[in-house]
């Protein structure tokens, strides 16, 4: 009896010593890789219980997999039905019975013809529920609306692009959902002053409200800025709301930390001090596309002592009012000049010189600043952690090396269609603690260079070479060795790059997107490596690579089981491989224009095969080649078509396409 019980024990699993707690630490670091907890619950059948009790968050594929996904894990507190094109009732159903009260989040934003019925199971089986996303969905009626306000409990809704509810509806999830925090009703242009001043009047815990592009007037405004707890207001392109209208307000919002009142070019600076008056908590203002930033605009900012972030994108900006926003705002640490053609060196300067502590800054397509404007910047803002200086064209080779010498605090930086080169590169290189760097369209820069950038910035996660022809495998084989953490390169058009930087760009397992098109001498053997070692792998652009055929498919199809979003148009990829992508579950996004290897009859093999589709670019004669039904099935099951015309056009060389770009632009 005693050899009995030491046998037992000999052969009980050591795993099970270890504490629920431990498991779900070691879980803890799973997270990554989502096959990497699918193996781990497969070693023994406590860790596959322990790792159901840890998920929290799923996000099905499909919907049919719902209830055995639900009854594998039922103590999910966030479901992401976002790569669910099409959501039944059955499968509401499903959700309501497997976690009633658990469940506490649901993203409907990409799921279609949700009905009145499911949801109202939903609402009303699922107590616990603070959070839905029925973002675009333009099917909803006021019905819908009805249902979703039988959510008692609910704290955060999206409705953005709902554009079929009304007043009624929202009147009804504001009488129904006095608990509401955050409320988004983004372009439903059916909802105006009515419903929107109910939901001030019902909801007095809002905190967030997006009424961007509403057809709203003066008249629920008193009752919003009357809301005691708000704290972020967008107003958006609301163009009923103007200067007159605004004059004779009471009621001030002093909670009000962030307002967003872009594309309302009807508001003056006098308008904007009506609004703002009593807010001296503000910290986050837009004023992106709206009316001239003139001293008058910025001087009504002068009370604003906590505003840490002025986003001015697109608007006509004069000296004075830069050098107003200077001496009025104290606390600046994020400025957005995007696209506005009034910044020049003497107002960005005045600025800097005040204002030493920013710590982010877009100049993007400023394209009368010079030198002189760099210099202050390197000088003075050495606490940069973003800087995004897209297009300025003024800017000499000279400017970037300043950059490197003093702003070692950057993260983010964004050089794109500049006239960098070599040194500039060694010298922003400095910069250690850079995550994203966008060289796009950088024509000057060479390995030499880039090698730098490898050897020294090993924090790099982003990089953007697209068009920056002077770069080769040499450039390339160096970030790959000095960047492990690299989650997105892109080289698209640099035709240099051959199978050998592929090579090396599969040690980095953690990419996530890869573009490379217009590289034509990269071959299916370079993107086997990557298939292989890049298993995180979501997003592939490999249009215009020729050389790439079925091969390169069919490995694909075995190793890359995440990948979400392939490009193969102008490759040499047949039906043949086009089949073998049915294997992967995750694919949704699919562009196939020009492949001449592709017949109709297997082509729609293929699109049938691979469920999880829901959008594919296809070229125009596919659709009458094609029987009718096909579509007719694809469509039910939430898969778009965008059909193309567009013929082969022989590539430009990169000078004459960038002087072309220009021209277009001046154009």
């Amino acid at each position: 009896m005693k050899k009995q019980k030491r046998e037992c024990s000999e052969s009980s699993n050591p795993f099970d010593v270890l504490s629920e707690e431990i498991i779900f630490m070691v879980l803890d670091l799973l997270e990554q890789n989502p096959l990497d907890k699918k193996a781990f619950s497969l070693v023994c059948k406590s860790f596959y219980a322990t790792e159901s009790k840890h998920r929290k968050t799923l996000k099905p594929l499909r919907q049919e997999y719902l209830p055995a996904i639900l009854s594998r894990y039922p103590y999910v507190t966030h479901l992401d039905l976002t790569l669910c094109p099409r959501v039944s009732d059955a499968s509401l159903s499903s959700i309501s019975n497997a976690c009633p009260s658990n469940l506490r989040s649901i993203d409907f934003s990409q799921s279609r013809l949700l009905s009145s019925s499911g949801l109202l199971g939903l609402a009303q089986n699922c107590k616990n529920l603070v959070e839905i996303d029925l973002s675009n969905g333009t099917e909803l009626k006021d019905s819908a609306m009805a249902a979703i306000a039988e959510a008692r409990n609910l704290e955060k809704l999206w409705l953005t692009r709902c554009k079929s509810i009304t007043d009624m509806g929202v009147g009804c999830v504001a009488v129904g959902c006095r608990k509401l925090k955050l409320l988004s009703l983004k372009w439903c242009l059916g909802v105006g002053d009515l419903g929107v001043g109910l939901v001030a009047v019902k909801c007095k815990e809002i905190r967030c409200l997006d009424l961007s592009y509403l057809p709203i007037t003066d008249k629920c405004l008193p009752s919003i800025l009357n809301l005691q707890y708000l704290e972020d207001l967008v107003l958006e392109g609301c163009f009923g709301i103007a200067d007159d209208s605004l004059g004779g307000l009471k009621h001030r919002c002093k909670s009000l930390k962030s307002l967003d009142m872009s594309s309302c070019q009807n508001i003056s600076h006098s308008g904007l001090f009506s609004l703002i008056s009593g807010t001296e908590g503000l910290q986050q203002l837009t004023l992106a596309y709206g009316s001239p930033v003139t001293a008058a605009l910025a001087d009504s900012l002068k009370k604003l002592s906590m505003l840490q972030s002025i986003k001015l994108d697109g608007s006509l900006i004069t000296c004075d009012g830069l050098k107003s926003i200077a001496d009025w705002c104290i606390s600046l640490r994020e400025l957005s000049l995007s696209k506005c053609p009034g910044v020049t060196d003497e107002g960005l300067s005045t600025v800097l010189t005040k204002r030493r502590d920013l710590r982010k800054l877009d100049i993007t397509c400023c394209r009368k600043i010079t030198d002189a404007s760099i210099a202050y910047v390197a000088n003075l803002c050495n606490s940069l952690t973003s800087l995004k200086m897209e297009s300025c064209t003024l800017i000499s080779r000279e400017a970037f090396v300043l950059i490197g010498q003093q702003c070692h605090s950057l993260e983010e930086l964004d050089l794109t269609d500049n006239e960098i080169d070599d040194e500039g590169l060694k010298s922003i290189s400095r910069c250690s603690k850079l995550s994203t760097l966008k060289l796009g369209i950088c024509l000057n820069i060479t390995d030499e260079g880039l090698i730098h950038i490898g050897s020294s910035c090993s924090k790099l996660k982003e990089l953007d070479l697209y068009r920056s022809v002077g770069i080769t495998d040499l450039g390339i084989l160096e970030v790959a060795r000095g960047c492990p953490d690299l989650e997105m390169i892109n080289v698209a058009y640099c035709k240099e790059i051959t199978d050998a930087s592929l090579l090396l760009l599969s040690k980095c397992s953690r990419l996530r997107t890869f573009e490379s098109r217009g590289c034509p001498l990269l071959t299916s053997f370079g993107l086997t490596a990557i298939a292989v070692g890049c298993k995180q792998l979501t997003k592939l652009d490999i249009k215009k690579c020729h050389n790439i055929d079925d091969n390169g498919m069919l490995q694909l199809a075995h190793f890359s089981q995440n990948l979400r979003q392939i490009n193969l148009s102008y490759s040499s990829v047949t039906d043949v491989g086009l089949l073998s992508l049915a294997s992967i579950s995750c694919l949704q996004n699919i562009t196939i224009l020009h492949l001449k290897g592709l017949t109709p009859n297997r082509l729609a093999a293929a699109l049938l095969a691979c469920r999880g589709l829901t959008k594919v670019k296809l070229q125009s004669a596919f659709k009458w080649s094609l029987p009718q039904p096909i579509f007719e099935h694809l469509e039910a099951r939430g898969c778009v078509f965008q059909w193309r015309d567009k013929v082969l056009q022989a590539e430009l060389d990169p000078k004459c396409w960038k002087l072309k770009l220009e021209d277009t632009e001046v154009e």
